[in-house]
């Protein structure tokens, strides 16, 4: 197993993660989060079956956390993507929807 620590910061808290799994068997991505005091938040397993790709999105969960520890099969090509909050603030409605259509 691979693994790596990101450390967040008061820019980002937010996360684009993509796992590849170009092999023939099932892999796997863990991660836990590290709280201020230094426990662990919680670990999360990700099983990525074989010739598939998955995306997901970690944010930040509150204040006292202070990075993010994950480990993943040698065999897994892992992309992360840092993004800014502001990427996911609103731009323009699609819909328009008066009071009278909600009912």
């Amino acid at each position: 197993m691979k693994a790596l620590k990101y450390e967040w910061d008061d820019d980002i808290w937010l996360l684009h993660v993509e796992v590849n799994n170009m092999t023939q068997n099932k892999r796997t991505l863990v991660y836990s989060r590290v709280i201020e005091n230094g426990n662990n938040g919680g670990e999360s397993k990700i099983f990525v079956k074989p010739g598939e790709s998955y995306r997901f999105i970690l944010s930040r969960n509150y204040l006292q956390e202070r990075s993010l520890d994950i480990r993943f099969d040698n065999k897994l090509l892992l992309k992360i993507f840092r993004l800014y909050d502001r990427a996911y603030l609103p731009s323009s409605s699609d819909m328009v929807y008066s009071n009278k259509d909600i009912q």
